[in-house]
């Protein structure tokens, strides 16, 4: 099974190649997605996927910047690139790069399974000339156990293989058996004095980029009685595998962890521990449950000691309610204010049934995400600034109704907030006419109807329109008739048919074409994904 990372800044369209793939029948699975550049480089460092596809146009950084960053380091690994442009110079790049394909959006299923087969062919064809070659070179350097042990749960090569070079190497030795736990080591951000002692710690020769790669691990496990496998996942986490160890000893080596990065690094770590598995097959999920438990410190506080069994039962009930997440975070960005409305309206109704420790975390978890978008927009950052703390007003909150009132009002503000920052330097007469677009979105008289309600005469409206608010009418128009749209198609009670004809589409076959083309899913699709 081969890994794919798909990098788009769209949404709908990560989700939309994500269902393709799992539709494809190939032996290929989605390991991960990212909507930027950086998060893009992070992940591919972090899961090393087996191939990937990448959008040219990133909100932060061309696909190609990251293509050439990746290249550096990875001269092997499929590239494919996705991109609404048919440019030769960007082609040419591609070329350069070793791309497996170059695909033009809209790209088709069949376009796309026939550009997966060809990553696929290429990533066999290297594999079976490299194998050996790699494993007699890699095999007797030091770091390749560590290596080893990511490949398998990290799932970075297939577990079958991995497995069978641990056995050849006699990996874990007599010791060896199971249950198998997982611990997900990860310290807070470092300071800058912490960094520059854990290098010294090493001899100035910090390789693998850890902080923690200035401990002894060998010492610190031995303390606590068991025998353990770690590898440097990243700069601020580190894995530890345990085997034939009691709950008691878990804990113990947790602990003795814990005191020693306190000790020698003057850090705080949190880790995360995982349920027990009986095969090594299931190694890469009590992996997963690790890096989940660690990450919740940020519910239960730093440097805890957090056991997967202690935050199921949240991870389960809430997911369900965070589907649409993102979708309200579109909008939100997008200044939609009516439907972010809706969704937290429907959000609202499940939220009331839930526990009233469960809905504040919930609710925080969402204040956060707003949050993040507030604060990367400096404009809405200097009206965020005259609110109240509003973590720190949610925390006073008790009672359920209440924190969801607060939390609801907040969001709407921030929504107008950030279409109020759109709109400020145009002209009110511009906003007018914007506004009027809004309301008229079932006539057809469009730009010369306009035109009359403003008293100016069609081309000199469509000029300065385009001058004033930077988007042309047409374009102005058809956004504001799709924002119309999703908010509608929240609404399980209107048809499809209703909604077409209420932003202006007499056809309902052609309102559907066009609402995939616009966001990557047909109506019927995106009401599947977000009711």
């Amino acid at each position: 099974m081969y890994r794919l990372l798909i990098v788009d800044d769209e949404y709908h369209i990560r989700e939309g190649l994500k269902r393709m793939v799992a539709q494809s029948g190939l032996s290929i699975k989605v390991s991960a997605m990212a909507g930027d550049g950086e998060t893009a480089l992070r992940l591919y460092a972090e899961r090393r996927p087996d191939m990937i596809l990448l959008d040219i146009h990133l909100p932060d950084a061309s696909g190609l910047e990251v293509a050439r960053a990746i290249r550096e380091k990875d001269l092997h690994t499929p590239l494919l690139f996705l991109t609404g442009y048919e440019s030769v110079p960007y082609i040419r790049q591609a070329l350069s790069l070793q791309a497996t394909d170059y695909l033009l959006k809209p790209v088709t299923r069949e376009e796309f399974e026939a550009a997966l087969r060809r990553a696929g062919e290429r990533i066999a064809e290297s594999r079976r000339g490299g194998e050996e070659a790699i494993y007699r070179q890699r095999s007797s350097e030091p770091w390749y156990r560590e290596h080893l042990l990511l490949d398998l749960l990290q799932q970075r090569r297939p577990a079958e293989a991995v497995i069978g070079e641990m056995e050849r190497l006699n990996f874990f030795g007599e010791s060896g058996s199971l249950p198998y736990i997982v611990l997900c080591c990860e310290l807070e951000e470092p300071s800058q004095e912490a960094a520059a002692s854990a290098g010294e710690l090493h001899g100035g020769k910090n390789h693998s980029g850890s902080i923690f790669t200035g401990l002894t691990w060998s010492d610190i496990t031995a303390e606590a009685g068991v025998k353990t496998y770690g590898a440097a996942v990243s700069r601020n986490r580190r894995i530890v595998l345990l085997s034939a160890a009691s709950s008691r000893a878990v804990e113990r080596t947790a602990q003795h962890i814990r005191q020693a990065v306190q000790q020698r690094l003057s850090q705080a770590v949190s880790i995360g521990i995982s349920r027990p598995v009986q095969r090594l097959e299931q190694l890469p999920e009590a992996y997963e449950e690790a890096v989940l438990a660690a990450e919740h410190r940020a519910w239960v506080g730093y440097n805890q000691i957090i056991p997967f069994a202690s935050i199921q039962t949240h991870a389960l009930d809430s997911s369900g309610l965070l589907e649409k997440e993102l979708l309200m975070i579109t909008e939100l960005r997008a200044g939609n204010d009516a439907a972010v409305h809706a969704i937290l309206q429907e959000w609202s109704l499940q939220l009331a049934g839930l526990p009233v420790k469960q809905v504040k975390m919930i609710l925080t978890q969402l204040m956060l995400l707003v949050m993040r978008v507030v604060h990367s927009d400096a404009s809405v950052r200097q009206e965020a600034a005259q609110e109240q703390d509003p973590l720190l007003e949610l925390s006073r909150l008790r009672h359920g109704p209440e924190m969801i009132d607060y939390v609801f009002r907040y969001f709407i503000r921030m929504a107008r907030h950030i279409r109020a920052a759109r709109e400020q330097g145009i002209p009110r007469k511009f906003q007018q006419a914007r506004q009027w677009i809004r309301e008229h979105l079932q006539e057809d008289g469009g730009l010369n109807s306009l035109a009359a309600y403003m008293n100016m005469s069609p081309k000199y409206l469509s000029v300065r329109f385009k001058q004033v608010t930077g988007e042309s009418f047409a374009d102005y128009q058809t956004r504001a008739r799709f924002e119309r749209a999703r908010e509608l198609l929240l609404d399980p009670k209107r048809k499809v048919a209703e909604v077409a004809e209420l932003v202006g589409f007499a056809d309902t076959n052609y309102f559907s074409i066009a609402f995939k083309k616009h966001t990557g899913l047909t109506p019927t699709e995106f009401r599947k994904t977000f009711l």
